[in-house]
């Protein structure tokens, strides 16, 4: 037990250390050695603050800069398929599809110059993690969730001027990476399981402009805050059906339900 231990806290300071979609955390236990089990997921944000960090700008517009951008809605719909490693390590890869939509302004001095409103298409979603987890003493379990997720958009662009006018174009290529770690505890309660913890996260976004000098280009933000909190439950249904539901917040607003089936 105190090997167990002692490996699941190595790997929260491990993990922390050198791993920044913001995803959902999930179920706090893992299936156990050898089990399998299928999950589908649907995951909201309602927002998320973004940086910008550096563009390719056009002529005449050195003093642009990007403010107040943010994710201002997105859906992540995927099915998740965990495998039990050890009784306390999970892998698990998912695959769906995510869009976004994202706003923010354009601002010259102190001046608005423009609003900004991209939508994401909808686009494939990859990725995976790994989920530690060990039952401690009398129902109460401590866990770490590591994951990344990552999806390429194309970009229906729409900007309003200060003067009203409206322009509108297509950016073909959009990347979006999110990636945490998140040590959490949990307690069996009867046939539920709550769960809270706190997360470091991150979200990167590259936006490439179409091959235009008179264009903005390689645009890259990045969230504008990286430490967050969330809390959650799984209502296990008899020996092989659970469901859950969770809430993000501070570094996001976002929320998720799974239904998962162990076999």
């Amino acid at each position: 037990m105190k090997k167990h231990v002692i490996l699941i806290v190595a790997g929260m300071v491990f993990l922390t250390a050198i791993i920044a979609k913001a995803a959902s955390i999930g179920s706090p236990e893992t299936q156990e050695q050898g089990k399998i089990a299928a999950v589908a997921e649907w995951s909201y944000i309602f927002s998320r603050d973004l940086e910008f960090q550096s563009a390719t700008r056009p002529p005449n517009h050195e003093n642009d800069k990007p403010e107040n951008f943010r994710i201002d809605g997105g859906n992540n719909v995927l099915g998740k398929i965990t495998y039990g490693v050890f009784d306390f390590l999970d892998i698990y890869v998912k695959l769906g599809v995510a869009n976004y939509n994202l706003k923010g302004d354009v601002v010259v001095g102190d001046t608005r110059a423009a609003t900004e409103n991209l939508s994401a298409r909808a686009a494939f979603l990859y990725g995976g993690g790994i989920k530690l987890a060990y039952e401690i003493k009398d129902g109460w379990i401590i866990g770490l969730d590591a994951q990344y997720l990552t999806s390429d958009h194309k970009l229906d662009f729409s900007a309003t001027t200060a003067s009203g006018t409206v322009i509108k174009a297509i950016y073909d290529t959009c990347r979006i990476q999110e990636w945490h770690a998140a040590p959490y505890i949990a307690r069996k309660i009867a046939n539920f399981t709550p769960y809270a913890g706190g997360r470091y996260s991150d979200l990167r976004l590259k936006q490439e402009g179409p091959d235009d000098p008179k264009r903005w280009d390689n645009l890259h933000f990045k969230a504008d805050c990286n430490i967050g909190v969330f809390v959650g439950t799984d209502w296990n249904l008899g020996d092989h059906f659970k469901l859950n539901v969770e809430g993000r917040f501070i570094d996001e607003t976002a929320m998720s339900v799974c239904a998962a089936y162990r076999f």
